[in-house]
């Protein structure tokens, strides 16, 4: 009944691929002048989504929130704001006549309770250039996303000559940070690659 989110990176040559099924992420560190900008080489997928919202909707799921699924709001009202804003009582997919299974991505591999409402295993694939201006990518789980900007996580890997010490930080911090919001952790995986001896511009 329970599947998996999956974010992918494959590098060949200076081509970098990312396969996107859900809410993990790829974010790559791009130099701009003196400083270094975060960009998300993947877009979440969720029902903020307005696409993938209208997709999962016509496949036959309801999206509501679990404070309108137990009546604490009115379910008649379909905006949610943005994920940044919103994080803790996100739109979730439900079959029509149960309060299952719930999920706040709308893409996944193995959920084949969910799959019934829309939920499919296509991903989105991004490709990118890398250059010298790129000194790092970060692939991470929602777990750390969802407290934790990508920016935010980009200014955190600057701040480490360690690729270790860097991943140990943002995972400490995400842990924090759901321990201070919710009385449970979600999985916090992620992974560090930096990028050197790419002399193209």
């Amino acid at each position: 009944m329970s599947g998996t989110t999956a974010i992918t990176a494959l590098l060949i040559g200076d081509k970098l691929y990312v396969a996107n099924v859900g809410d993990s992420r790829a974010v790559l560190a791009v130099k701009e002048g003196n400083k270094i900008v975060g960009q998300d080489l993947s877009r979440d997928q969720t029902p903020f989504r307005v696409d993938e919202c209208e997709r999962v909707k016509l496949c036959g799921a309801r999206v509501l929130s679990v404070d309108q699924v137990e009546g604490l709001k009115d379910p008649g009202i379909q905006s949610w704001g943005d994920e940044e804003t919103e994080g803790g009582d996100p739109p979730r997919l439900w079959v029509q006549d149960g309060m299952y299974p719930g999920t706040a991505f709308t893409r996944s591999v193995g959920d084949r309770l969910a799959e019934k409402i829309g939920v499919v295993a296509d991903p989105e694939v991004s490709m990118v250039e890398l250059s010298a201006k790129h000194p790092f990518f970060v692939v991470a789980s929602d777990g750390v996303f969802e407290f934790l900007p990508s920016q935010t996580v980009v200014d955190m890997v600057t701040k480490y000559a360690d690729p270790r010490d860097a991943c140990s930080a943002i995972a400490t911090e995400s842990y924090k940070l759901w321990l201070e919001h919710e009385n449970r952790t979600d999985d916090i995986t992620i992974i560090l690659v930096q990028i050197k001896e790419l002399t193209n511009v």
